[in-house]
């Protein structure tokens, strides 16, 4: 069953519910920006064990970055900072994957959250 989303402006949304499955698996290999992986390459593909917990007040003081210093180089608002060092919120699960990375590799984070 096909059901279109109710938008505005829905023209390339239309014409993908159109598609038949073999002229939506035509496209995307014709897709040079998206190769289709064979399965000797997904096959290859190691599954990542997401951060279970993360002590921030440790990385931060371990970079020794103040809360507004950490808060600014890394994107992430003082409070928000604030309430996952005071155990009063958890970071979701991307944002505990990122500090995970920015506790690994704080200088490769910070640069290319630079290079925006």
């Amino acid at each position: 069953m096909k059901v279109k989303p109710t938008m505005q402006d829905n023209s390339d949304l239309d014409r993908l519910l159109d598609m038949s499955e073999e002229e939506i698996e035509a496209g995307a290999k014709s897709d040079p920006d998206a190769p289709i992986l064979t399965d000797s390459q997904l096959k290859s593909f190691k599954r990542v064990n997401p951060a279970k917990d993360v002590d921030v007040k440790k990385i931060r003081q371990k970079l020794e970055l103040s809360q507004d210093k950490f808060a600014l180089f890394f994107g992430i608002s003082k409070r928000t900072l604030q309430e996952w060092e005071q155990n009063k919120r958890k970071p979701s699960i991307a944002s505990m994957n990122f500090l995970k990375v920015v506790d690994y590799a704080p200088d490769v984070v910070q640069k290319a959250l630079e290079d925006n």
